[in-house]
């Protein structure tokens, strides 16, 4: 009664709706009837808590909760149940479990090194933009929602300069001015260039899947990634629901005969889709599941609000079968499905990374990451064969089937400025943004696999590694969840510093 009262009114906010449906027990539908018809200013959260106290007094039924937005229900940890789908080849693609958690070994060394560089570390970001879909309830005043933006002193010279259009070899020049170099290359530029210009900026809009912000915006801000990790902030209820609700339910393609009343595609009903759709609704489950798995990985240890680490009742709470519909494990495999199409974007693009400066202004520091990019390059090539993205968007279909998709996922990307959660808003962001330019590279031929066409923002560099970065660890901590043991499910996080 209390997973269907809450669920219900979260989703739907719809009485009629609650009382309705099937999953809701019988019994409890008088008692929620009586308290909302009593309208004489009693608080709505008064009336659905004395409701919620009834229907536990009587001992009703409890139906399946929904554990991937994070129900509270009491159970035995068991996460051994999370992981029966981890084996044997991921749906849609080349490689199969096994390769993936080998390849993962490696790589996740590898990439926490790298990102700790300032080329990575250092993301360019707008928090403060409305929800340009619907009335904020407010932002979350929790202390662990809060992103501390970085002070323009902290920042490395390079990087600026990439968000003023700079040339590396102005940048540091003091008898070369911010207004006065621009002045000078505007009355440069011919009307016939300028036209060339405005073509590759409709070109790349054509390609984009998502919603970037332009590098020289006034508007944006830097923050360190590094100060500003991703965990488990307390962000939960009708806020972060809505989130999920606004992307499962308006911006993923669902089958006709899917019920509105529960958010996700059942996995054996995937099928029902064309490829391009499948994989869509893939990557999106894939990256909840990433984040689910980083807020159990992360997790604040009861009574210490400055220590982190696994979780094992949280973790299965948000995959197990029972607390899930049955779904839970089929997320987790979706994990390894999205990792294995942004790795294939990293390797497609192989040859503009090995050309790419990562330009900081610290030589020693930048010849460090050059190195770190070609020995991930290199360890990559032990699993060539991840996900094939020339069988997408073929035949006369293709063209309309590819803006549908280009369009749901810039809404969600737009949805990630309604996030409350300020360091969760930061994150989604970041990720949507990195999935958006794996989905680019991956999509638009030839343009970025020959190291002579296409060209990236440093900003959507940023968010395709630290996305990858994400992915990996979220493989990597799944490892934790199948042999972490001891008390009340956790152990304390290792903590690692790689000096540059």
């Amino acid at each position: 009664c209390f997973q269907s009262t809450e669920f219900f009114l979260q989703t739907h906010r719809c009485v009629g709706c609650l009382l309705s449906s099937s999953s809701f027990s019988p019994l409890c539908r008088p008692i929620v009837s009586l308290y909302f018809k009593y309208e004489n200013g009693m608080a709505l959260i008064i009336r659905i808590q004395a409701t919620l106290l009834l229907c536990t007094v009587f001992l009703l039924p409890i139906p399946p909760s929904f554990g991937y937005y994070g129900r509270q229900v009491k159970r035995s940890v068991n996460t051994e149940r999370c992981f029966c789908e981890l084996n044997g080849k991921v749906d849609e693609c080349c490689c199969d479990v096994d390769a993936v958690e080998k390849l993962v070994a490696k790589l996740h060394p590898q990439l926490e090194k790298l990102l700790q560089a300032p080329y990575f570390r250092f993301f360019r970001v707008a928090l403060d933009r409305p929800c340009p879909f619907w009335k904020e309830d407010g932002g979350c005043v929790l202390q662990g929602c809060s992103v501390s933006p970085c002070d323009d002193a902290d920042i490395p010279t390079g990087i600026k300069a990439h968000a003023r259009g700079l040339p590396k070899s102005k940048v540091g020049d003091p008898t070369c001015s911010h207004e006065q170099h621009l002045s000078k290359i505007d009355d440069a530029i011919s009307d016939t260039n300028r036209r060339v210009f405005s073509d590759w900026r409709r070109h790349d809009a054509s390609d984009s899947f998502c919603h970037m912000d332009e590098e020289n915006s006034t508007h944006l801000e830097y923050v360190d990634l590094l100060l500003n990790p991703e965990r488990y902030t307390g962000y939960r209820g009708v806020s972060a629901h809505r989130i999920w609700n606004a992307i499962y339910q308006e911006n993923c393609f669902r089958p006709k005969s899917v019920s509105s009343n529960f958010p996700f595609i059942p996995s054996k009903m995937l099928y029902s889709l064309c490829r391009e759709k499948r994989a869509y609704y893939r990557i999106v489950s894939g990256l909840h599941a990433s984040i689910n798995t980083h807020l159990s990985a992360k997790y604040q240890t009861t009574g210490k609000t400055d220590e982190f680490g696994p979780n094992q009742e949280e973790f299965a709470r948000r995959f197990d079968p029972g607390t899930t519909n049955g779904e839970g494990p089929q997320w987790l495999k979706n994990l390894y499905f999205t990792f294995l199409m942004v790795l294939r974007a990293v390797i497609k693009a192989d040859k503009m990374w090995r050309m790419e400066r990562f330009y900081t202004g610290d030589d020693l520091v930048d010849q460090f990451v050059q190195a770190q990019v070609i020995q991930i390059l290199d360890t990559t090539h032990s699993c060539p064969s991840t996900f094939d993205e020339t069988m997408m968007f073929t035949g006369d279909s293709a063209p309309r089937l590819k803006r549908e998709v280009q369009s749901h996922f810039k809404n969600i990307s737009l949805i990630m400025d309604c996030v409350g959660c300020q360091r969760c808003r930061l994150w989604g962001k970041l990720q949507v943004q990195g999935l958006g330019t794996a989905m680019k590279i991956l999509f638009s031929g030839d343009a970025y696999s020959s190291g002579q066409g296409g060209v990236l923002q440093r900003t959507e560099i940023v968010t395709l590694f630290n996305t990858l970065g994400r992915l990996t660890d979220s493989i990597h901590s799944l490892g934790l969840f199948r042999k972490v043991n001891g008390d009340h499910g956790r152990v304390p996080e290792k903590k690692e510093t790689i000096d540059l």
